[in-house]
């Protein structure tokens, strides 16, 4: 890694874009933003994914997490409209369980209503999917069980996929995941499974290391054009064990794998040495030059953390896995990480930007969110970046985005007791401008570099997994919101 005096720092005024780019980034003018809370007290809400409402009707967002009480842990998704208010507002207990998360939501193209996925703990830790109506209330709830007893599983991402059969029917589901086996200490599995509209299994498979290292996680999922088959390839963001240990030394993982869930390539994306890298976030890339890459986002850090934690991108070929260019991004003072990431679409013909969304953390900062923006070709900035929550002294963090028009919506969690009632924790929700801004935010100074870390290959060891089961899902009404950033009206 090139240390900080080959980057970059400077305000984003001192920037030259070059002059085909320049039109792409003229002031527009400010148009509906803000910045919300969503949760009751005193239970602790934290924000994992959010989407920009499409097919359902009355559009908004949708916000999933979990909450935890003194009793319970459970599911958490909260719809809002278009001006951030809440439409409804729902707790979860899948399977009855006192103990259920969520990780990530999607929208089914078919205006149905969502697919969520999470954990449940109840004789074990699983993976689930969940299947609402546009309203919240549940159509049906299946386990994905796990390879052996005692195994625990987290499922962390979800998409709809066509259905290869019948493009025009129903579209199809692909969870990801990992499970840790409770037989071999530290050892962790990626899991993949595929399901069909009414949550009937197609496939169901773990993925390890042919080594002895801990293994695999999988944390983010796209599909993007297959260069073997008519239908598309399923690409998953994670990471691979370097060492004997997952704090020692993690690698960014890019695993890609055909629509029957045959593995195809990997990249394993890092030196033997004591820095971890990690990648959390994943976009398919739709237009321009870039049209069926993929962008990896992340972090790269000393396994010792802290303000050293750098935002770490890659954009891989299209329909295999090597990568092509990579970037570091940092904080000057603090640690900084990217969650997640979109494409955004722009005039047809030019190439889109990358959008990733993060925190930054560390001994001056509590807690900001960001975004910034990069260009494919190097990813390098390309636009002002933001910094978000600035106005609260406490901290926030964000851990999604989505592609709202030409807006974008972001979510997390806020540790701020914005009405001073005792709320110790919230969801956390920004919806943007179409300059990436709200009211509140403000420009983040950062400093960025290019980077060439080597690129590892191996053949994974496939397991066919084969519990699962439907289970009722009891639901509870909850309450609370308020603005932490008001909103400024069309």
């Amino acid at each position: 890694m090139k240390p900080l005096v080959f980057g970059r720092l400077m305000p984003w005024s001192s920037l030259a874009l070059a002059a085909p780019f320049a039109a792409m980034f003229a002031p527009i003018a400010v148009a509906q933003n803000y910045e919300t809370h969503y949760g009751e007290v005193p239970t602790y809400d934290s924000g994992q994914d959010v989407k920009a409402v499409n097919f359902c009707p009355n559009s908004g967002n949708i916000v999933v997490g979990t909450r935890r009480a003194a009793n319970a842990t459970e599911v958490l998704a909260t719809r809002t409209n278009n001006t951030g208010i809440a439409m409804w507002q729902r707790a979860y207990r899948i399977g009855g369980s006192v103990n259920s998360s969520a990780n990530a939501v999607v929208e089914l193209r078919d205006g149905s209503g969502f697919v969520l996925t999470g954990s449940v703990s109840m004789n074990e830790t699983m993976m689930y999917a969940m299947r609402i109506r546009c309203d919240g209330s549940v159509m049906w709830t299946r386990l994905l069980g796990n390879q052996a007893v005692g195994n625990r599983a987290v499922g962390y991402d979800v998409i709809e996929t066509a259905n290869p059969t019948a493009p025009a029917a129903l579209g199809e589901l692909v969870v990801v995941g990992d499970e840790a086996i409770a037989a071999s200490a530290g050892v962790t599995h990626g899991r993949i499974v595929r399901l069909n509209a009414g949550g009937g299994m197609i496939w169901n498979f773990a993925y390890t290391l042919p080594t002895q290292n801990p293994g695999l996680r999988f944390r983010a999922v796209t599909e993007n054009k297959s260069a073997v088959s008519a239908l598309p390839d399923i690409i998953v963001a994670g990471s691979s064990a370097g060492s004997a240990n997952w704090a020692s030394d993690r690698r960014g993982l890019m695993f890609r794998v055909r629509s029957t869930g045959a593995p195809l390539c990997n990249s394993v994306m890092g030196n033997f040495d004591t820095n971890n890298e990690d990648y959390f976030g994943i976009t398919a890339l739709r237009v321009g030059n870039f049209a069926n890459e993929s962008v990896l986002v992340g972090s790269s850090a000393p396994n010792t953390g802290g303000n050293a934690t750098n935002i770490y991108l890659t954009r891989f070929q299209s329909g295999g896995c090597a990568p092509i260019v990579q970037s570091i991004w940092r904080d000057p003072q603090d640690g900084s990480s990217a969650a997640d990431v979109v494409e955004s679409l722009v005039t047809t013909g030019l190439p889109g930007s990358i959008l990733a969304t993060g925190t930054i953390r560390g001994t001056v900062t509590a807690g900001d969110g960001f975004l910034l923006s990069a260009a494919p070709a190097n990813l390098g900035p390309n636009a002002q970046p933001f910094r978000f929550s600035t106005q609260s002294a406490k901290a926030e963090n964000l851990s999604a985005i989505d592609l709202k028009g030409n807006r974008y919506v972001l979510a997390g969690t806020t540790f701020t007791d914005w009405q001073a009632v005792s709320d110790p924790q919230d969801f956390y929700l920004v919806q943007t401008d179409p300059n990436r801004r709200t009211q509140c935010a403000v420009p983040w100074q950062f400093a960025w570099w290019p980077i060439s870390l080597p690129r590892e290959q191996f053949t994974p060891p496939v397991k066919v997994v084969q519990a699962a089961s439907y289970v009722g899902t009891p639901i509870i009404q909850t309450t609370g919101e308020g603005y932490c950033c008001q909103l400024n009206p069309l």
